[in-house]
């Protein structure tokens, strides 16, 4: 009897991984959509999708709050970034002059960061880097990003903009890319 029925198992079971393959591919394409619920800083948003709250922090980049509590920053680059927000205490925030509370964004999401398209197809990495409020990760390596990362540092740099305005931090930023 088995011998009889295993054919037709086989058959069915095979067109159920078949189903279920496409539908998670389907699935996947779709875009996560979630509401802002809080801006923590430059480096954390906090979100909601249903009841469901989660915390992002924005992908391939080092916020300048990062490297300030990076263990491998010595005191006197931490007393550099402070400096810096004192200096210009309106970029401590900057993330909620360009992202709207309750306002719904698609987010991708990339390991324990995220990818937040903030401004149609720009992503908030992308503009933190831009305005000199963060650097690319010495080791990131994602060929879809790496490119746009890379360029929006070197406009900040070029400009003169946020933290490349004076070398003050150059020094510490130097040690993140030695390690």
């Amino acid at each position: 009897m088995l011998k009889y029925y295993m054919p037709k198992l086989i058959f069915f079971f095979i067109l159920l991984s078949v189903f279920l393959s496409y539908l998670s591919s389907a699935y996947a394409k779709e875009p996560i959509l979630a509401i802002l619920n809080n801006i923590v800083s430059n480096e954390t948003q906090k979100f909601s999708i249903g009841n469901y709250s989660f915390f992002c922090e924005p992908y391939g980049i080092l916020t300048l709050e990062k490297l300030y509590k990076n263990a491998s920053i010595d005191s006197t680059c931490r007393k550099k970034v402070q400096n810096f927000y004192i200096k210009h205490p309106d970029l401590e925030y900057f993330s909620s002059t360009i992202l709207d509370i309750q306002q719904m964004y698609h987010i991708e999401f990339k390991g324990k960061e995220c990818v937040l398209y903030a401004k149609g197809q720009k992503v908030l990495s992308e503009i933190l880097l831009e305005e000199g409020l963060a650097v690319k990760q010495p080791l990131f390596d994602d060929d879809e990003y790496n490119y746009l990362f890379m360029k929006a540092q070197n406009r900040a740099k070029f400009n003169k903009i946020g933290l490349w305005e004076d070398d003050n931090l150059g020094v510490c930023i130097n040690i993140l890319y030695k390690e």
